[in-house]
């Protein structure tokens, strides 16, 4: 029988804590991408993007990861913010995250067919049911997602520990195919390949303007801190780990392409990674299919963080009665939101009926980059609010020099807002496979759509 049991169980590893954060925020998207850093800015000044982003989501990150300590409650930003700025600026900060994974999972639920047919993993297009948005809605395409959507609504549901679990599995391998083409790469390739080192400035800011999006996903963390079998200081640490050990993964796959390929292979229309494998390895299917399969499980990492983070949210707000229903209700059996999961699956599941429409997909992209953004504000304040009005709260994991922390996570917050109105007024988007946009994950990059022109030939 389902009922409300004690509570959420302590049962992930200081590994699933960790993957969750790693898995969300890197995603799929690196494998076309990737070219594209290397080659524009060059390959240091590639390298040298992500290490300025990095430092300048850290800030952010500190943030985060002083109050997941002070405050390890499922819900995380909710909780944050209601502590510092109270009630309406939890309920503002809690809906704008709620919408924002919600709409991830709806995200990926409607783009999975697009995604795996870019990656060469064809899905035949039979049964046709009707045109949405200017797209096509396919029988075959909605059974695929049905598939993969009810899959991970139920690992969820079994328990923290299985989704856990297949979070490091997949994360393993995950950094696995990094090492493997890095090292590949660096061994097997010519160094003359790396040239040019750095383009300068412009090149340098192109990238700038996108990468910060490519680095957020780290506040899945917050989310399941209850549920975190070590220290709450460990829980804080694991915050930054994940966006340093997102910067480590891109790093090794910006060099490693840059000496598997020559530039004009490597800025070649589509998947960069495979093309630059495919080079390497003189057209080798074996190499190339794993790396596509790495590429495929980023996805999916999304994919089940975000389950396991939109329902931890769904708690903490019904906990605080900010949204109605009982979904903070936890299952006798297996210590999990069921209802919340559940209903995360349904809404998720009617969400792949309106098709892979472009429309669709970047109006969500457009909104959850401001439902971000309005987030790490409210956290923010609410982390300098609290320093002031609780001085003596136990803080197990304490942030130095808080005040420089605050104002250059001020100084973070400014520049992603400059880069998503930037992305807004360009309208110039990724217009990838003929249709449709590359979806990375709404946590890896609120802001899907490349800052330049980008078209097909």
């Amino acid at each position: 029988m389902e009922n409300q049991g004690s509570g959420l169980q302590k049962s992930l590893s200081k590994w699933s804590v960790l993957s969750m954060g790693l898995g969300c925020v890197i995603g799929w998207s690196w494998i076309i991408y990737a070219g594209y850093w290397g080659s524009v800015p060059g390959t240091f000044g590639g390298v040298l993007a992500f290490v300025i982003a990095g430092l300048l989501c850290s800030f952010v990150g500190l943030v985060y990861a002083e109050l997941t300590a002070a405050f390890p409650r499922a819900g995380g930003d909710v909780v944050f913010v209601f502590q510092g700025l109270g009630e309406k600026a939890a309920i503002l900060a809690g809906w704008c995250i709620m919408l924002l994974w919600t709409g991830l999972i709806m995200i990926e639920a409607m783009m999975l067919p697009v995604i795996m047919t870019g990656l060469g993993i064809a899905i035949p297009k039979w049964g046709y049911l009707w045109e949405f948005a200017g797209g096509t809605v396919y029988l075959s395409y909605f059974l695929v997602t049905l598939a993969v959507n009810l899959f991970f609504a139920y690992i969820n549901y079994r328990g923290a520990e299985i989704s856990g679990k297949f979070q490091t599995a997949s994360v393993f391998i995950l950094l696995v195919a990094a090492i493997f083409f890095f090292l590949s790469g660096v061994s097997l390739g010519d160094p003359q390949n790396v040239k040019p080192l750095f383009t300068g400035a412009s090149g340098l800011t192109l990238v700038m303007l996108m990468v910060p999006g490519f680095l957020s996903g780290f506040n899945a963390v917050p989310q399941i801190a209850e549920e975190a079998n070590m220290p709450p200081n460990a829980v804080g640490r694991a915050v930054v780990l994940a966006v340093w050990g997102s910067v480590l993964f891109y790093i090794l796959i910006i060099v490693g392409l840059s000496f598997s390929a020559p530039i004009e292979v490597r800025s070649a229309e589509g998947l960069a990674v495979v093309n630059g494998i495919h080079h390497l390895f003189k057209g080798s299917t074996a190499a190339a299919g794993f790396v596509t399969f790495a590429a495929l499980l980023g996805m999916l990492t999304t994919w089940n963080a975000a389950y396991v983070a939109a329902s931890r949210l769904m708690v903490g707000l019904s906990r605080a009665k900010f949204i109605p229903g009982n979904f903070h209700e936890i299952h006798s059996q297996y210590g999990t939101p069921y209802k919340a999961i559940w209903t995360l699956f349904f809404v998720s599941t009617l969400w792949a009926l309106v098709g892979t429409s472009q429309v669709i997909y970047v109006g969500i992209v457009n909104v959850s980059s401001f439902f971000l953004i309005i987030a790490w504000a409210t956290v923010i304040i609410s982390f300098m609010r609290l320093r002031k009005k609780q001085p003596d709260l136990e803080r197990p994991y304490r942030v130095p020099f808080y005040r420089f922390i605050y104002w250059s996570s001020c100084d973070t917050l400014q520049y992603r807002l400059s880069t998503t109105v930037y992305s807004f007024e360009s309208k110039r988007w990724i217009d990838y496979w003929g249709n449709d946009c590359c979806s990375n994950n709404i946590l890896n990059d609120y802001n899907l759509y490349r800052p330049v022109e980008f078209t097909r030939g």
